[in-house]
């Protein structure tokens, strides 16, 4: 039974404000065969363990460059996955949207929504029966309540009723692919925020479609 792995992962703070991050980003990988490449890192992690590195997870922010590095070699290695990225200029977000239930019902859904509808993604492959859609653990109860809400509503509108679909909340810790979504979403917000694109050109080649600036041809409007 071909199943599809979704994994989503975020980047930006809450915060409306010139204080606060300027974009918010949404990133998802997706897989049919996530096995390869968790294995890959797992073993990569047990090796940098060995050379004295104390390193529980692979995480973007906190890893050294050449660790980075490393990871990103091994990720681009590996064939038969790809990811999208959706940016938010939220100066440009109008503020109805400010309310965290409005800002996830808009917004998180369209890197799924890119990934179900393209060839790339669930409709490239007709056989697919089930999909099974990770994040990391939320820490607080109601935003995992609007997230679980938005990936619902965004899934059933967009899979076929024969498709069944499972959304869990997992530690990063425990699950590879969401190490390497981070991976991802860092990428992204470092060429958007900072103008650093190492990390980006390193990923370049799985990256599906060029991430979208879902205000920027809209607006030019700043709130």
């Amino acid at each position: 039974m071909p199943t599809l792995h979704v994994h989503l992962d975020e980047s930006g703070d809450a915060s409306f404000s010139p204080k606060g991050t300027k974009y918010y980003i949404f990133a998802a990988t997706w897989t049919y065969t996530p096995r390869p490449l968790a294995d890959r890192l797992t073993a990569l992690r047990f090796a940098l363990l060995k050379a004295g590195h104390d390193i529980p997870r692979f995480h973007a922010t906190n890893d050294k460059k050449s660790i980075r590095g490393t990871v990103a070699n091994r990720l681009i290695a590996t064939r038969g996955w790809r990811y999208c990225a959706t940016v938010v200029e939220k100066p440009k977000v109008d503020p109805e949207f400010y309310e965290p239930a409005q800002f996830y019902a808009t917004f998180a859904p369209m890197p799924l929504r890119f990934i179900f509808r393209g060839l790339r993604g669930l409709k490239g492959r007709g056989t697919t029966q089930r999909v099974l859609i990770y994040t990391d653990t939320l820490p607080v109860e109601k935003k995992r309540e609007l997230v679980e809400k938005a990936i619902k509503i965004a899934v059933r509108a967009e899979l076929p009723d024969e498709v069944t679909f499972h959304t869990y909340h997992h530690p990063s810790t425990s699950n590879c692919w969401l190490q390497l979504t981070d991976y991802c979403c860092w990428a992204i917000r470092r060429k958007w925020e900072s103008a650093d694109l190492e990390m980006y050109q390193q990923l370049l080649p799985c990256l599906a479609a060029p991430e979208r600036d879902v205000l920027g041809l809209e607006t030019t409007r700043h709130y």
